[in-house]
């Protein structure tokens, strides 16, 4: 009962997680910057992409690949 209870809680906030935008990477615009991360969510990766930057393009792959794997924290870029 005890851990029906645990799995039912970490599916909740996994759940809460997702509509705060977790799991993904997300773009967004240089003034909703704040409103992202001083938000509820307790962890933010903020990537400052630009297009031109080769390495900003791996980075950006990089994270597209990690975010799935982390929904505590959300990640976000900004262009």
């Amino acid at each position: 009962a005890r851990r029906m209870a645990e799995l039912r809680a970490a599916q909740m906030q996994q759940a809460a997680n997702r509509a705060l935008g977790h799991g993904e990477l997300r773009t967004i615009a240089q003034d909703d910057f704040l409103p992202e991360c001083a938000g509820s969510s307790e962890w933010v990766a903020v990537h400052f992409y630009h297009d031109e930057f080769e390495r900003c393009k791996i980075m950006d792959h990089h994270l597209k690949l990690v975010a799935p794997l982390h929904l505590s924290c959300k990640f976000l870029r900004v262009d």
